[in-house]
């Protein structure tokens, strides 16, 4: 067999892995932290699934509809899988200074983008929707 044909045999086995897994990420039940339930894949319905960007680290999250930003936060830092800090003002929300490898300071501060658009609200009152991309930057 030549090298081209190889090549595309290669492609196709990881193409074909690549499908397995999704289609298995699919069925698998999902956990619904909040109620402590197992929740399966056609009662999605009642999971948002959304990912946070933080300088290089990506975080999946998987919340009940109604849940804001700060509490997904709050439930990826005791799962482990980010790490943040930052002050509750009275009457204002919660600020983020510093999230997974980014940190507040030299003039600039976090600023979280939803879907490739700038926050108009804090993370206390943002409730996450399912598919969200939550992009922090400094600035």
């Amino acid at each position: 067999m030549s090298k081209t044909g190889k090549k595309a045999n290669i492609r196709i086995l990881i193409f074909l892995c690549l499908f397995v897994v999704l289609i298995s990420a699919i069925t698998v039940p999902l956990r619904n932290k909040t109620e402590g339930k197992i929740v399966s894949a056609s009662a999605k319905d009642s999971i948002n699934s959304a990912t946070v960007i933080a300088g290089g680290i990506t975080a999946p999250l998987q919340v009940a509809p109604n849940t804001t930003l700060y509490d997904a936060l709050v439930q990826a830092k005791n799962d482990k899988m980010i790490t943040f800090s930052g002050k509750n003002y009275s009457g204002l929300g919660f600020f983020v200074t510093d999230i997974g490898t980014l940190h507040k300071g030299g003039g600039k501060d976090l600023i979280y983008y939803i879907n490739g658009r700038e926050a108009t609200v804090g993370i206390s009152s943002y409730k996450l929707k399912s598919g969200d991309n939550i992009l922090w930057k400094l600035e």
